[in-house]
């Protein structure tokens, strides 16, 4: 682009998504301020963009000079430990009310206006484990024990993402709890998904046509839970225990397919899906459940080879058409691959930056933050960007390599902060 990444970038989080006047808002409780709040939010939310791998390399970018072609010159750039000290104690109200407003301000734009899966608003939720340490805790460490007796620390947090289509952007997360209801267990995934479910509603409405989630929500709670909301559910289903397993094994014993077709189909390989379906009751819930067994049978043309892969749902989308259900639960994989994987392997999801009580929340949001503004920036902001089959990875070192050398003039994101 003849007016560089970073131009466009800083032109399009500013001008959209109005952040220059939002992170105006966020406060801390240091005392003596000399360094705005803004401005450390700023710099940080800029350093999650550009997948910084620890605040080590923040502190040296900021140490030499990398950010100062990007903010007023009358703006003094902080060190690492004024960073450390605001993110211990700043709001996480201000944060989340920078993310709703994204996410809400994206939905206008008619993010997902004609759905993202054959006109259905598709979430994916599924927990993710971050920031483990077997040296450093806070108060709301979840814990296990290694089999060397090792007192691992960790943090989980349960993550809403739009799945099927760019840009897999994040809607919400919600942390699990420590040792609570009993002295023995930390709080489960399925407690903190109905409580994130609770606040996404209140949030933004009827956010999801879908909620799509693993075989750790097959349950009449989570299935009413949902159904509460008006929204449909799809879950995995693995447990063969199951008494709805059971019923549905025997109503599918000795009977062919309902139906058959093709997908996928090339020189190389050939994949026929196999779909058999009924209806069962499960205790708790008043209507009967639809199940669904998938049977995708994959053959390699080359090779003479044939792989099989079964996959068992339970739904509240009756009339559903069924190669629809077998794209959603497809794509529920795409939380793990578009944004877990991105943000563990790419955004360093994994490195424990700071473990504090108030500033690993923090970390999280301004995290989430900034991968949501790349994945519109991305997918929204730069034209034909898969066609163009453009590298996430390569724009952003463009976008470093820009800043180093940028006259931003005063004029972006915190020219007034």
């Amino acid at each position: 682009m003849s007016k560089g990444y970073l131009k466009t970038l800083l032109k399009y989080i500013s001008s959209v998504y109005d952040l220059g006047e939002k992170i105006k808002h966020l406060k801390d409780k240091r005392t003596n301020i000399k360094i705005s709040t803004a401005t450390i939010g700023f710099v940080l939310i800029i350093g999650f963009i550009l997948k910084i791998r620890s605040f080590n390399q923040l502190d040296d970018w900021l140490e030499h000079g990398d950010f100062k072609n990007i903010v007023p010159k009358r703006k003094r750039l902080p060190r690492i430990d004024a960073v450390r000290d605001s993110l211990k104690s700043i709001d996480i109200k201000g944060l989340e009310i920078i993310h709703e407003s994204i996410i809400k301000k994206a939905k206008d734009n008619k993010l997902v206006k004609n759905g993202t899966i054959d006109g259905y608003k598709v979430v994916a939720l599924d927990g993710v484990e971050m920031f483990e340490s077997t040296k450093k805790s806070c108060p709301n460490c979840l814990t296990r024990e290694s089999k060397d007796k090792a007192t691992h620390y960790f943090h989980r947090s349960v993550v809403a993402a739009y799945v099927g289509q760019d840009p897999h952007i994040v809607i919400g997360h919600e942390m699990l709890k420590p040792k609570e209801d009993s002295p023995d267990k930390d709080e489960g995934e399925s407690t903190a998904a109905k409580r994130l479910m609770k606040k996404m509603n209140a949030k933004y409405g009827r956010f999801s046509d879908v909620i799509v989630y693993d075989a750790i929500v097959c349950n009449a709670p989570w299935i009413n839970t949902v159904k509460s909301y008006k929204m449909d559910a799809v879950v995995r289903v693995k447990d063969k225990r199951l008494n709805i397993v059971k019923d549905a094994k025997n109503n599918f014993r000795g009977r062919v397919a309902d139906f058959t077709w093709d997908i996928d189909n090339t020189k190389a390989k050939k994949t026929t899906v196999h779909v058999w379906e009924t209806f069962v009751e499960m205790s708790g819930v008043k209507e009967k459940i639809r199940f669904i067994k998938f049977l995708e049978e994959v053959r390699d043309i080359n090779r003479g080879k044939v792989k099989f892969n079964e996959i068992w749902i339970i739904t509240t989308a009756n009339d559903m058409d069924l190669e629809t259900l077998r794209k959603i639960i497809h794509a529920r994989w795409g939380i793990e691959n578009n944004v877990f994987r991105q943000l563990k392997s790419e955004w360093h999801m994994d490195h424990c930056f700071i473990h504090d009580e108030n500033g690993l929340e923090a970390t999280l949001m301004f995290m989430i933050i900034s991968f949501n503004l790349m994945q519109l920036f991305f997918f929204r902001r730069l034209k034909d960007f898969r066609k163009r089959k453009l590298l996430q990875v390569e724009v952003i070192e463009r976008i470093i390599k820009e800043m180093m050398v940028y006259d931003s003039g005063g004029q972006y994101i915190i020219s007034s902060a």
